[in-house]
């Protein structure tokens, strides 16, 4: 008879445990948990915010699965035992198939380990983050990290502390998406949150006498707090990377194999420390996987229980979607950035814009961008960011993975009938197919301002109405609203200087020059993100 035997904490690993008994009822399947999770206190902020950190054992009894909670374990891999311990003593679990679900870990720089006032992020056990701030009493935090550093935002607020977020280099977005990703969420938040980027080189912790934090510091940004919450790039702290056949990656993630096996016999991992494989796009195997969220994992227990059992599965690699919140405002990441695409040796094209003018009748106060392959026109990957409420923006992460896993070009992509968010994703696709066919260039704000002190000529033609002109417009541009376009077109748009045009973002350029391009005219480019995303300074008046 299998007895298989599941180590987790969360709901991937109670979910892989259901679906193992559904899938094979004469199999004995034994859930083991920390019994710090499951007697942990779910009343207080931090608590209701993680429910999915709690796996119910009741739920979990009536299909027949035998929940084990333990204080601690010992593993003896050799003769395939699970030595757990709890209240009641010491049980050896014996199996004949290990699952561990095996969650990444922060590691606190050496310098403020032995400080007070500073707690690692994330931590299984978030009950005692309340009891942590009920003691602590703080009007001011500061949160130090990336995209993890997005989920302590919400309860921190509702606990009525006012945050800074101190934002880490992190590679789950682009540079120029995490300004939309910081902009959007220091909006939400209503003055409760500020966000200060510190990127411009290695973060300085500033230490009271009794070796608490005082401040971080980075290049000319410092941030003081009482509280500091370290939240940057977790990595797999845990017993099991001493094993021999356990190896880690570069990014100090555990590896395993295409089917979730490590060097030990018998025995599958998963979890937010685990690098899995990625889905091949292109042609290309690209570097494994790191999954941080719940949806993610549950995933890939999904495909876990069917390789475990034996049966058929068809998998080809995670598609790698990470979804955060904070502040009424939610971003995604699916597949790959542009940046990670370079890595990876292809030669990207991206576009990016604001999905308002698309979706004019449905709330819609996200941007998009879109990475696709030059040499194939193969989608890599899509960022969002927009409000909570616009509901539609999770039907563009879920339309991009079907588009990944189908390695499907931007020019099916923009054929393909959807609604909502849909349409947003196929617009998007319409504008990249029209730049690889070089009917249109895209270009950055970085490009333009390096192009032109290079010495390139450019014909800067703004759209926008005349307030929004005079608020601020690119030096040297002209403005020639758009409603006033057709009729000033011929007298006063040169016809052989490359033109640049720019709008509040990029939709209404891209319609234009694509008239523009039917009417006989090259050297098209469009300023990404339109002046939305212009980060540079502006000429008044």
């Amino acid at each position: 008879m299998e007895r298989i035997v599941i180590i987790s904490s969360g709901l991937a690993g109670a979910k892989t445990a259901a679906r193992i008994k559904r899938q094979a009822p004469s199999a004995e399947v034994n859930l083991v948990v920390p019994i710090e999770v499951e007697e942990g206190s779910k009343q207080g902020i931090f608590g209701k915010n993680n429910p999915l950190a709690h796996v119910s054992s009741v739920l979990l009894d009536a299909k027949q699965i035998s929940v084990l909670p333990m204080t601690s374990m010992e593993m003896d891999f050799k003769n395939k035992t699970v030595h757990a311990s709890s209240p009641q003593g010491s049980i050896p679990i014996r199996y004949t198939k290990l699952i561990m679900e095996i969650d990444a870990a922060p590691r606190l720089p050496r310098a403020v380990r032995g400080a007070q006032n500073v707690i690692p992020w994330p931590l299984e056990q978030a009950g005692l983050v309340d009891e942590w701030l009920e003691s602590y009493k703080p009007q001011t935090a500061v949160v130090y990290g990336g995209a993890h550093a997005l989920s302590l935002i919400d309860p921190l607020v509702q606990a009525g502390v006012s945050v800074t977020w101190a934002r880490s280099e992190c590679a789950e977005f682009d540079p120029e998406f995490w300004h939309v990703v910081s902009d959007k969420v220091e909006a939400g938040a209503e003055g409760k949150v500020r966000v200060v980027p510190m990127t411009e080189g290695p973060v300085t912790p500033e230490l009271t006498p009794e070796g608490d934090i005082r401040a971080l510091t980075c290049g000319s940004e410092s941030v003081e707090g009482e509280v500091f919450f370290w939240a940057d790039a977790p990595r797999a702290v845990h017993p099991i990377v001493a094993e021999q056949g356990v190896d880690l990656d570069p990014s100090g993630f555990i590896s395993v194999k295409e089917d979730f096996s490590c060097g030990l016999e018998d025995v599958y991992l998963f979890g937010s420390a685990v690098a899995v494989k990625r889905a091949e796009v292109a042609g290309k195997s690209n570097a494994p996987y790191e999954a941080s969220s719940v949806d993610s994992l549950v995933s890939h227990g999904r495909v876990l229980s069917s390789i475990v059992l034996e049966q058929p599965v068809t998998w080809n690699g995670s598609c790698a979607s990470s979804r955060y919140q904070a502040a009424d405002c939610v971003a995604f990441r699916t597949g790959l950035t542009q940046a990670e695409a370079v890595a990876a040796g292809y030669e990207p094209e991206f576009v990016i814009f604001d999905a308002a003018p698309v979706l004019a009748d449905i709330k819609s106060d996200a941007v998009i961008k879109l990475v696709c392959d030059k040499a194939t026109d193969v989608v890599l990957g899509a960022q969002v960011c927009g409000a909570l409420e616009a509901a539609w923006i999770d039907a563009v992460a879920s339309g991009t993975a079907v588009a990944l896993a189908g390695n499907m070009t931007v020019q099916a992509l923009s054929c393909v009938d959807m609604a909502a968010g849909g349409m947003v994703l196929r617009k998007a696709a319409s504008m990249l197919s029209n730049k690889l066919e070089e009917r249109i260039f895209g270009i950055t704000p970085d490009e333009l301002i390096a192009s032109r002190e290079a010495g390139a000529k450019f014909f800067i033609l703004d759209l926008r109405d005349q307030i929004a002109w005079r608020a601020g417009h690119i030096q040297d541009a002209y403005n020639i609203p758009f409603t006033q376009l057709k009729k000033r077109l011929q007298d006063e748009v040169p016809r052989f200087t490359p033109l640049v045009i720019v709008s509040h973002d990029s939709d209404i350029p891209y319609s234009i020059a694509c008239y523009l391009y039917g009417l006989g005219a090259t050297s098209l480019y469009v300023l990404d993100g339109g002046m939305e995303l212009w980060p540079y300074d502006l000429v008044a008046g």
